[in-house]
């Protein structure tokens, strides 16, 4: 079955992708934050289990290098910890302080809207249809990247 011409999804995740940015825009522009330090920040409030650099870079696919810059740029303006793991001092977990908690707790509001919009008029079975494809979708993805 052929899929794609009639729906193009790249485009509909790329229009979502281009709104959410201008929506956080301003938070970045109040704080002087750029969008990766800014994802960092919501990344770490979202997924309170996930406290390490490693863990951004594999769930959020920002390339290493990006989260490293920004993880030293969020400590040095006093907007996260690094906390060394006493069995292995390689290994950093990274908290929000309260200054970055306060700028998390403003984007959540934001994507809290996003998402509101974005699924308005959508019913509760329409939606949990979309999170059966989604998941499918993302599970087939995975599988590519293992079997090309």
């Amino acid at each position: 079955m052929h899929f794609g011409a009639e729906f193009n999804y790249f485009d509909v995740m790329a229009s979502a992708k281009k709104s959410y940015s201008r929506l956080l825009d301003p938070i970045c522009q109040e704080w002087k934050l750029t969008r990766t330090e800014l994802n960092v920040i919501v990344f770490l409030y979202n997924n309170p289990g996930y406290d390490r650099a490693a863990d951004i870079v594999a769930h959020r696919g920002i390339a290493k290098s990006h989260v490293s810059m920004s993880v030293a740029s969020l400590e040095e303006k006093g907007l996260l910890i690094r906390r060394f793991d006493e069995n292995d001092r390689r290994t950093a977990h990274l908290e929000l302080t309260d200054a970055g908690r306060v700028i998390a707790a403003q984007a959540k509001e934001k994507q809290v809207q996003f998402f509101s919009l974005l699924f308005q008029g959508i019913s509760k079975e329409e939606f949990d249809l979309w999170k059966k494809i989604q998941t499918k979708i993302y599970k087939n993805i995975e599988n590519f990247e293992v079997n090309p």
